[in-house]
């Protein structure tokens, strides 16, 4: 048997950015905590994994949220996903960090940001997925474009941080429904099980849900079945009817319909420009 993966690969570099890739399997001895972040960055799970940050709550990660970590920020994970821990995270140098934070109204002193994660557009999704491709294939070479996507992108996710519920009752319906629904969207699921599952009636559920992520229940499944598709686009050479059944689809018009309604564009048309920003 292979050794488990781990590793944690800086795949563009700047004075003012770094771009990298971090791949961790789950039976990698060390997956729990493989340290502190080295950077002020901004991160795209491709996989879903649950995180704890130092003396805070823990929270989901997927693919539907960006995450954010301070440099020498410590946390922890857990295991949702069978593939592990899989993401492509974005660093800018500290002063521009700080710099973009303040420009958004919010307040920062020696650490840039003060959320843990917060909401991903299709648009935004969609713009790192493509500049991390361009980047890693060697398509893409204009380090003034790549800086300035970066720090786009940067705007962005800020404009999308969202603070933990204080309510801790409610934090914790809402972690649970995610961890579910981030561990099983490709499975058939209703309502009413979904609330059999979290101990919580459905009315009370889908309230709080909506409340604390900006979401309906089923909005957030499809979202998340949607990005998953795209990474199935991108990484495999799977046919569009197989990837759409794989994600619940029940015909690969569906999935076609629903791609092109959040990211303006089909997957046939991604695939093949898949190495241009």
């Amino acid at each position: 048997m292979s050794e488990p993966l781990f590793s944690n690969t800086i795949v563009y570099e700047s004075a003012l950015i770094r771009i990298g890739a971090f791949r961790c399997d789950r039976t990698y001895s060390g997956f729990r905590n493989t340290g502190p972040a080295q950077n002020d960055c901004f991160v795209f799970p491709r996989t879903a994994v649950q995180i704890e940050h130092e003396d805070a709550p823990p929270f989901v990660a997927s693919l539907n949220v960006v995450t954010f970590y301070n440099r020498s920020q410590v946390y922890e994970r857990r295991e949702i996903s069978v593939r592990g821990d899989r993401c492509d995270w974005f660093a800018v140098r500290r002063d521009l960090a700080l710099e973009a934070v303040r420009a958004s109204g919010a307040e920062a002193e020696d650490a840039p940001f003060r959320w843990h994660r917060g909401r991903c557009e299709a648009k935004t999704y969609l713009l790192q997925r493509r500049l991390f491709e361009a980047v890693t294939a060697g398509g893409l070479h204009d380090s003034i474009a790549i800086e300035e996507t970066v720090l786009l992108l940067l705007d962005r996710v800020i404009g999308g941080a969202i603070a933990a519920p204080e309510d801790g009752r409610k934090r914790s319906l809402v972690h649970d429904v995610e961890r579910l629904l981030a561990s099983r969207f490709d499975q058939h699921l209703d309502l009413a099980r979904i609330a059999d599952q979290v101990g919580a009636s459905p009315y009370h559920l889908c309230r709080v849900f909506r409340e604390f992520t900006g979401f309906a229940v089923h909005q957030y499944l499809r979202q998340l079945r949607i990005r998953h598709g795209l990474e199935s686009v991108l990484e495999t050479a799977d046919p569009l009817c197989r990837i759409a059944v794989d994600l619940g689809f029940t015909h690969h018009s569906h999935f076609t319909n629903a791609f092109r309604r959040d990211f303006e564009i089909t997957p046939s048309v991604l695939r093949s420009s898949r190495f241009r920003c």
